[in-house]
C-alpha cells in the first residue's frame, strides 16, 4: 500500500510512499481531527466526469487529486468497497477516500478522536 494513516493526539496523518507520493509531489497530508465532519465506510463510486489535477487513474486503482462536482478530493485506493471516506471542513480537502484493510475498525478509531462528533 502506498500510504499509510497515522493516528496523532491532534490529528490524523497520512504518509505517502510510492508513485502516489511521486505523481501527487508530496509525501504527507495532516488533517486535524476537529477538521472531519463525517466518517464512512463502504463503497465509493468514481464518477466519470471526475477532473484529475494530479495522480494516477487506472481501471483498478486510483490515486491523487480530484475534482469531483467541484469539490477537492484526495483519493488513494485499489478497491472501491474497502474504504473510508473523510469529509472535512476548513481543510485543502472537502473528502479523502482511502482504502484500509479494515475500513471499519479505522473509522471507529478516527470518530473515537474526533469529539465534534461525539
Amino acid at each position: 500500500m502506498s500510504i499509510q494513516v497515522v493516528l496523532e493526539n491532534s490529528e490524523l496523518i497520512l504518509d505517502i510512499s510510492g508513485w502516489t507520493a511521486v505523481t501527487n509531489l508530496r509525501r504527507r497530508i495532516k488533517i486535524p481531527y476537529n477538521s472531519v465532519v463525517d466518517v464512512q465506510t463502504g463503497n465509493f463510486k468514481f464518477p466519470l466526469t471526475a477532473i484529475k489535477r494530479t495522480g494516477i487513474t487506472t481501471l483498478d486503482y486510483k490515486a491523487g487529486i480530484f475534482l469531483i462536482d467541484g469539490k477537492k478530493h484526495f483519493l488513494t485506493y485499489h478497491e472501491d468497497s474497502k474504504v473510508i471516506i473523510l469529509s472535512l471542513k476548513e481543510n485543502e480537502f472537502d473528502k479523502v477516500v482511502i482504502e484500509s484493510e479494515d475500513p471499519e475498525q479505522l473509522a471507529n478509531n478516527i470518530l473515537l478522536r474526533c469529539s465534534s462528533l461525539k
